[in-house]
């Protein structure tokens, strides 16, 4: 049977939605409108419509802001129903797994970024190591829809209808923007949710080629980092991923290519690492003060304009990183007790989150910095909604 088939029958649905459920993927909303979508066959047109061999909905291009809020990155979606569709033929394509290396983890059933932390760290024990961490700019949006094709035919030649079907999606030049079909430079369409397969499978033979010599090596999507005991070896694994990334017509991102030396601390994922420690990389920990004071700056405005209270202020500026933190109900992003909580070892960078959290609080009351904030109690703040990164940290441990 081919994975097109499995699409329409409600067996698979359930398995999908179980698998979200377990894995905690889920807010109460989202898995109500889950369970609908399976109850009603939302999905039978959609699929009755690809086995015919129609023309899947085009999808809409989007630009959202990145990380860091000064550039944005273009994603692509579809129609909500197309989109459900598409979850589930990404969670069947589970079964080429078979394909990847253990140095992959991205996008892979049962594998998550502690597995790649515990890994390396396991692998590097008692050792001195260079690194060469690379990450690859605008990775899926870069990827030749040619060659990511010809290692479709290649690696999913055992299901012909499926592979077709993928292909059509990527070849198809057209997109929706502003309203009307542009043609635009696609790749694998981030956003989308087999795009993870995908980009799992653009550069399986760059992990296949440092697996298989035994190097310690780890991959996270566009995400790369290599160990080498000389740095002599360090320089020809450089030069390696530098040649293989050109050769896929991909581009290195020169603000985040970063050479080690043994002692050194090296970043992975938004971690840091030194001598076995596991904390929050300098650049993610930046980057979240960043945040934090660019939206209380924000708030004493709107406060000031609309003449709103301190209160109203704080607790959405509250609700706000609490969100990022700890509870995300449309599951936009991954957040952090999701990501840094089973990882990390050490709660020093949450300390210093916490406690620029606060200061952000109280700046929010007075619209100043000065030692006046401080009367500001912190079981006032409590009161607010506000939690301790610290604090939420080793419940989780203890849980």
């Amino acid at each position: 049977m081919s994975i097109l088939e499995k699409l329409g029958d409600k067996y698979y649905w359930q398995q999908l939605l179980k698998s979200k459920k377990d894995g905690g993927h889920l807010s109460a909303r989202e898995e109500k409108l889950f369970v609908d979508f399976i109850n009603e066959e939302r999905y039978a047109p959609i699929v009755k419509d690809i086995l015919d061999g129609k023309p899947f909905p085009l999808p809409t291009v989007k630009s959202l802001n990145k990380k860091n809020a000064k550039k944005k990155r273009t994603v692509f979606v579809f129609e909500e129903s197309c989109n459900m569709v598409l979850k589930l033929l990404a969670f069947l394509l589970n079964s080429y797994d078979h394909l990847f290396c253990n140095n992959l983890y991205s996008f892979r059933h049962n594998v998550c970024v502690k597995n790649a932390l515990s890994s390396i760290l396991k692998a590097t024990k008692g050792g001195s190591y260079y690194t060469y961490k690379v990450d690859v700019s605008d990775y899926f949006n870069s990827v030749s829809p040619e060659k990511i094709s010809a290692l479709i035919d290649k690696h999913l030649c055992d299901d012909l209808p499926v592979a077709t079907f993928i292909k059509s999606l990527i070849l198809q030049p057209y997109c929706i923007k502003e309203g009307e079909a542009v043609c635009i430079n696609k790749g694998i369409m981030a956003g989308v949710p087999i795009s993870g397969f995908l980009a799992n499978l653009y550069l399986m033979e760059l992990d296949a080629l440092f697996f298989n010599k035994g190097v310690t090596y780890a991959r996270y999507s566009d995400d790369i980092i290599v160990f080498a005991k000389t740095l002599q070896e360090i320089e020809e694994y450089k030069q390696v991923i530098d040649e293989h990334l050109a050769q896929k017509g991909l581009a290195i991102n020169p603000k985040k290519e970063v050479l080690t030396a043994p002692g050194e601390p090296w970043e992975f994922l938004g971690f840091s690492v030194k001598d076995g420690k596991v904390d929050i990389s300098t650049i993610a920990l930046e980057k979240i003060k960043d945040k934090m004071r660019r939206k209380a700056k924000a708030l004493v405005r709107w406060k000031k304009r609309n003449n709103k209270s301190s209160e109203r202020a704080i607790c959405a500026f509250i609700r706000h990183f609490n969100r990022k933190f700890y509870n995300n109900p449309d599951l936009n992003d991954i957040t952090w007790c999701r990501w840094y909580f089973p990882t990390i070892s050490s709660s020093e960078s949450l300390h210093v989150i916490d406690e620029y959290m606060l200061s952000c609080i109280r700046y929010i009351e007075t619209g100043k910095h000065t030692k006046a904030n401080f009367n500001l109690r912190y079981e006032t703040i409590k009161g607010f909604g506000y939690k301790s990164l610290v604090n939420e940290f080793y419940k989780c441990k203890k849980q």
